[in-house]
């Protein structure tokens, strides 16, 4: 039967199928095409992975490098980044170039402490870095600041991190994939990595600038760029805002920025070294690097270290000296204003010499429109990774006619010693009591001069870490060591006590009546800050380890001295510590600090204090004590008692005999199972 006599729903049958059979065979091939690109997708990701993962895992671990810098290069600042590797080694090299000249070579793998990181190319990674972030040759001056000199672009042109800015990368890690072009990576030696060390059989848009200061353009891959063959190098850069980052949150970081304003162990610091300058002689602020060139010039830093810290964030700096004094944080007198601009803020830019002439770039606030001229400034005092962008301000008032100061880091030859177990370090500028098991005495540490109380205001910052750790006033057993240490004061009406010492059990101090004739003369009239780690129930002590202020001499906790409290709330002259063995902590006993303020002039109850009113019936004293309170060194100003709760504070009526007094450390320790001892540093006391 030909077709024309079949049949038609026949045919349509035929028409049907060969069509069914024509689309399936498209889908499979659609399918096909799909699974393909799917797949291919899929293979694309999964490169990118471990490529991204490579680049990651190098860029942490530059990150640590330049975060834990000074801990494998000591004295040095925090920051840098490595050499690259130039000899494909997995070394970064010791040096790379000339001064703020960028570099590129390999990652160093190995003075990483990583593995050879290789791209999805199977490619080991390479590593371009900014002059003005290496560490050798060191860039003039490096900060959080510090601008790269790598501007970042991708293959279409477009501007990734832009030069002149604080997103210009210090570094650059580089996956640069698969041959592309003529590129011929044949290796020279055996090696880890193996292949050679010619940038462009690698990358294809690295050319690095071999000018001291200029830019350098790297160029990354789009996927039309490797599509085309082009450009398939891959990239991840650091900034320094990732770097300072991590270390603005370190312990010595604070340390470096707060000692490059005030240093209780040497005095160096810029403020401590203004302050003990007579006010005509504060130096005038310079006309430019805003203000601070003079005072550099007066107060060099002290060391390697200080110096470099100084070096490197001058430009942080800023220092007024007004017509007529400055209030800064409520404190009145201030002839001049010395400031830390701290972390820029993400409205402020430092990046270029311009922008660093501009206040407001570094300052905020009021601040930022009352300097270099009089006024209010209000700030931090220390540096807090928890603000770092907060202002620290210090008033600086010179060591006026009538003002008083004295320090270990100044006077320390000057002391004297008396009793027994008193050792002293002349060049960390210690002093350590200690048993003596020869002796009774305690020990004491004089300064043979009087310094003027009534009508004054005293302040005295000191720190110190007892010898031996002690749980007996935890658990009741063993033996409880002792006894304690004290800072006395006592009148100087009748000449220096300096070769006197009181009795061990009383601390050293000079306790009415002990001895006889020797100590009951000074100790009938004085103050005594008791630091007392040993209960003595004839003293009515508490079981804890307490800080008391403690008048006439009198150790004794009774009515005449003021009951002993559970809390250190201020509300009384006893002060009980939690846990009860603080000082005396296990395993290492920990450092600890205490902090005094005499505040001279004051009503009966210490509710108003003016010094310059100590006359009847204004002669009592507010007497304070903080123990262990941060960032509460500087002995120019008052701590601010809202922000900083005082541990005890007591109101005294002042003695004629205590208008002047001489002052000493005294410690009395026991001997065998139960000695003990202390080490007291970073002393300074001010009276004006």
């Amino acid at each position: 039967m030909s077709p024309a006599d079949q049949p038609e729903h026949i045919l349509k049958q035929e028409r049907g199928s060969a069509l069914l059979i024509m689309l399936t065979i498209i889908g499979i091939g659609a399918a096909f095409l799909l699974v393909s690109a799917l797949n291919k997708a899929n293979q694309k990701i999964e490169r990118d992975k471990i490529t991204s993962a490579a680049l990651a895992q190098a860029k942490e671990a530059l990150i640590g490098y330049a975060a834990t810098y000074r801990d494998t290069h000591p004295n040095e600042v925090f920051g840098y980044l490595p050499c690259p590797d130039t000899n494909n080694d997995g070394q970064s090299e010791a040096t790379c170039g000339a001064a703020d000249v960028s570099t590129i070579g390999r990652l160093p793998w190995n003075s990483l402490s990583v593995p050879a990181l290789r791209d999805s190319g199977n490619e080991c990674l390479w590593l371009a870095v900014s002059g003005s972030g290496k560490n050798s040759p060191k860039t003039t001056v490096f900060n959080w600041d510090t601008v790269g000199q790598i501007e970042m672009r991708d293959a279409s042109g477009q501007v990734l991190a832009a030069q002149n800015t604080h997103a210009a990368p210090l570094a650059l890690i580089l996956g640069p994939q698969t041959v592309t072009g003529g590129q011929t990576r044949t290796s020279a030696g055996a090696t880890v990595c193996g292949g050679s060390i010619t940038t462009t059989d690698y990358l294809e848009g690295a050319v690095i600038s071999p000018t001291a200061g200029a830019t350098s353009t790297i160029t990354l891959s789009t996927a039309s760029s490797i599509t085309l063959g082009t450009n398939n190098d891959q990239g991840l850069w650091i900034n320094s805002k990732e770097i300072f980052d991590r270390i603005k949150k370190r312990s010595d970081f604070k340390t470096d920025i707060d000692k490059l304003i005030s240093d209780s162990s040497d005095l160096k610091g810029l403020a401590d070294c203004l302050n003990n300058l007579p006010p005509s002689s504060l130096p005038n602020a310079s006309a430019g690097n805003k203000g601070v060139d003079n005072i550099i010039t007066a107060c060099p830093a002290n060391g390697t270290q200080k110096t470099n810290v100084l070096t490197n964030w001058q430009d942080n700096l800023l220092y007024a000296k007004p017509a007529t004094a400055a209030t800064v944080n409520g404190t009145t007198g201030c002839n001049a204003v010395l400031l830390f601009s701290g972390e820029r803020t993400v409205s402020q830019s430092r990046a270029t010499a311009a922008e660093k002439l501009v206040v407001a770039n570094y300052l905020e606030g009021s601040n930022a429109t009352l300097f270099p001229n009089t006024g209010s400034y209000l700030g931090g005092t220390h540096f807090s990774s928890l603000s770092p962008s907060t202002d620290i301000v210090r008033c600086i008032k010179g060591l006026s006619a009538g003002t008083t100061q004295k320090s270990f880091a100044a006077d320390f030859a000057s002391f004297v010693t008396a009793g027994a177990g008193v050792t002293t370090n002349a060049t960390d500028k210690t002093v350590t009591v200690a048993d003596d098991s020869a002796n009774t005495s305690g020990g004491c540490f004089w300064f043979p001069d009087p310094i003027p109380l009534a009508g004054k205001i005293m302040r005295v910052y000191y720190d110190y870490k007892f010898a031996f750790a002690d749980t007996y006033a935890l658990t009741g057993i063993g033996t409880d060591r002792g006894n304690g240490f004290t800072f006395q004061m006592v009148r100087s009406d009748i000449g220096t006590p300096s070769g006197v010492c009181g009795r061990e059990a009383d601390m050293g101090a000079l306790a009415p009546g002990i001895p006889v004739g020797l100590g009951d003369p000074w100790g009938l009239k004085s103050v005594i800050f008791e630091t007392d780690v040993r209960r003595d129930i004839a003293n009515t002590d508490p079981v804890e380890n307490h800080t008391a202020i403690m008048a006439y001499g009198n150790l004794l906790h009774s009515a005449l001295n003021g009951n002993t409290t559970t809390a250190c709330n201020g509300t009384a002259a006893g002060c009980r510590h939690n846990p009860a063995n603080k000082f005396e902590e296990s395993s290492t006993p920990l450092a600890h600090n205490q902090r005094l303020e005499i505040h001279t002039g004051c009503n009966s109850t210490c509710a108003t204090c003016d010094p310059t009113n100590h006359v009847a019936p204004n002669t009592y004293a507010r007497i304070t004590a903080w123990v262990d309170c941060t960032d509460c060194d500087d002995i120019i100003v008052d701590l601010d008692r809202v922000a900083k709760t005082p541990t005890i504070t007591r109101c005294l009526n002042l003695d004629p005999e205590l208008n002047s007094v001489y002052f000493a450390f005294t410690g009395g320790f026991r001997s065998g199972a139960a000695q003990q001892g202390v080490t007291i540093q970073n002393f300074q006391i001010r009276s004006e």
